[in-house]
């Protein structure tokens, strides 16, 4: 009876004993699991299963570096195109697909868990990889292969010229990858590593702009060009037009993305400047520069304000024509402010004050030949301007003296003999006198002198030693400007007297002239006290018989000296130059002196008049 007991206890023990055990483990994968996901889960081919929530984030982020690495291959028009998934800013949630791992078996009722539980040891849980891209990356995407594999945009359309007028040309559709569809495929395709290529279909791409908006363009177009421009120049009174051909020439239109959408039509600027380059440079004006008037009445010179350049204003210019061609058909040239004036009003107000600086008058007999030829030169040398540094030469200002100019026949010093008036050289007789009042002028505003000579006979109307003889292109007056302000020259005249007279500003130097015997000196004062003497020693011969000159006469016309050739010319004393001499120091030579010597010595204060 004991035995049958035991057989019967363990017959009814074993069968509880094994459907006791799947709860027991039950139990304890229950308790174990803790914060681990079911067992069986997977992500593409990545196991979550039994991963605590920040392991199963780190193997996510593993499975999406893959995603991201792994081209997508696609077809386009029936053209295979890459997709790499980083240029469309591919992204796994990673927070949606951990936290779904974990819901998977998980029921309400402890039962259902025990099921579930049941069913994880023999079957599997694959999830779908939640993935996003970029929408507007991926739509540059498209745009290019739109470009590149398909190659048919569509066209909006645009006003064409033929024969000098507008005519349109109508949009047309076009095609282009079909964006939804192709988010949808790109973003399946990229959610799994096993990418079997997909299609990415078409569909029509309709223009933006109607043939409505094409008629009002061309339309706009043919008011631009109906009528001639006429482009005025208030500046200069120029003028010039662009013809109806040209302006056709011009036209072009442009989309403008906006919105609305629209056909822009203009003239195209780059065009019209080339069409009138030609001509824009007739338009332009040189900068002045700023100059000095003499004001007689006030004894000063007054600057003259430069002026600015002045430029056609390009950028402008296309938009005035346009307006023109709408509206009136004549345009003023735009203008902006030019290229500024070398010598600016600055730079001439900083040589003020610019005032008399020394004037000297020469007498001499009213109504001569002579005096014709002294007042055409001195009318030549009106109104010079010797700038700072440079010389200024009367033969090189006044250039020969010819009939043609104005001058006359009068005497002349010719083989060291006074003769009239046949010759060739006595044209422009009586000039020397000028020349020996410039001179003067010379000395006394303290100047620089570069080139003088006497004369090699002696005349009372002129001081002794400080005068000066002219002929062309030898004897000449030269002196140099060395003050920082211009020098102005002015001349005027009566019927019996010619003066010189210089203004302008020397820096406050002083002069003054002494005479001992046949050397005259130049004292300088400066305004710092200081004195520069400068000395000239010139020997006169005695005055010839006159005699006619003769063939065989050492200046022959038309050889060693030119015809109409300006007188004196004393060819007789050639080595008789005038020096001049450091300070404090004297040359002299041979003393050959006329019988009307002046006195021995003398000293002259200020300018003079002789």
């Amino acid at each position: 009876m004991r035995a049958r007991y035991w057989i019967i206890a363990i017959a009814i023990a074993v069968p509880l004993a094994v459907a006791a055990f799947p709860v027991m483990v039950f139990g304890y994968d229950e308790v174990a699991r803790g914060d681990r996901i079911a067992r069986n889960v997977y992500v593409e081919d990545v196991s979550l299963g039994g991963l605590t929530e920040d392991e199963a984030h780190e193997a996510v982020s593993g499975l999406e570096a893959r995603l991201v690495a792994a081209p997508a291959e696609f077809t386009v028009n029936g053209t295979a195109v890459v997709l790499q998934p980083a240029d469309v800013g591919l992204e796994v949630d990673s927070q949606a697909l951990v936290a779904e791992a974990f819901e998977q078996r998980q029921t309400d009722s402890l039962f259902s868990d025990f099921t579930e539980w049941l069913r994880g040891w023999r079957s599997e849980i694959h999830l779908d990889v939640p993935v996003s891209v970029d929408a507007e990356a991926l739509d540059d995407v498209l745009g290019a292969w739109d470009r590149e594999v398909i190659d048919q945009p569509a066209y909006e359309g645009a006003v064409l010229i033929s024969s000098g007028r507008a005519a349109p040309e109508y949009p047309r559709a076009g095609l282009r990858i079909d964006r939804d569809t192709a988010l949808e495929r790109v973003t399946a395709s990229v959610a799994v590593l096993e990418r079997p290529r997909a299609e990415l279909p078409l569909t029509d791409l309709d223009p933006l702009l109607t043939p409505t908006d094409i008629d009002a363009a061309v339309d706009a177009a043919n008011d631009l060009i109906d009528t001639p421009v006429v482009l005025v120049d208030e500046m200069t009174g120029l003028r010039t037009v662009l013809r109806t051909k040209q302006l056709a020439e011009a036209v072009s239109s442009e989309i403008m993305v906006n919105s609305p959408t629209s056909l822009t039509v203009r003239l195209d600027e780059a065009v019209l400047l080339e069409q009138l380059d030609p001509v824009l440079g007739s338009f332009e004006v040189a900068p002045i520069d700023a100059t000095f008037e003499l004001v007689e009445e006030l004894g000063m010179v007054r600057v003259i304000p430069a002026v600015p350049g002045s430029t056609v204003d390009r950028v402008q210019l296309a938009a005035a024509i346009t307006m023109a061609a709408t509206g009136s058909g004549r345009v003023a040239i735009p203008r902006i402010r030019g290229a500024e004036a070398e010598f600016t009003t600055e730079m001439a107000q900083a040589m003020r004050p610019l005032t008399k600086v020394s004037e000297f008058t020469t007498k001499h007999p009213c109504c001569k030949n002579r005096v014709i030829n002294i007042q055409t030169l001195a009318d030549q040398v009106a109104g010079a301007i010797v700038w700072p540094g440079d010389t200024f030469s009367i033969n090189e200002h006044a250039g020969k003296r010819t009939t043609a100019k104005g001058y006359v026949r009068d005497g002349a010093i010719i083989n060291g003999e006074l003769y009239c008036c046949d010759s060739p050289i006595n044209i422009g007789g009586g000039t020397s006198q000028f020349a020996t009042t410039f001179y003067n002028a010379v000395f006394f505003g303290c100047y620089e002198d570069v080139e003088h000579q006497p004369h090699s006979i002696y005349f009372s109307r002129y001081p002794y030693v400080r005068e000066a003889t002219l002929g062309w292109p030898k004897p000449d007056v030269i002196f140099r400007n060395d003050s920082d302000a211009i020098v102005l020259i002015d001349t005027s005249y009566t019927g019996g007297s010619i003066t010189v007279s210089f203004f302008g500003n020397n820096g406050g130097r002083e002069c003054t002239s002494e005479r001992s015997g046949n050397t005259i000196t130049r004292v300088m004062a400066h305004p710092d006290g200081s004195e520069t003497r400068e000395s000239w020693s010139w020997g006169y011969r005695s005055p010839k018989k006159k005699t006619p000159p003769t063939t065989t006469t050492t200046v022959p016309v038309d050889t060693t000296v030119p015809v109409d050739t300006t007188v004196p010319v004393d060819t007789t004393v050639p080595a008789e130059t005038t020096t001049t001499v450091p300070a404090e120091t004297t040359t002299t030579v041979p003393p050959e002196t006329t019988t009307t010597v002046p006195p021995e010595t003398t000293t002259t204060t200020a300018a003079p008049s002789g």
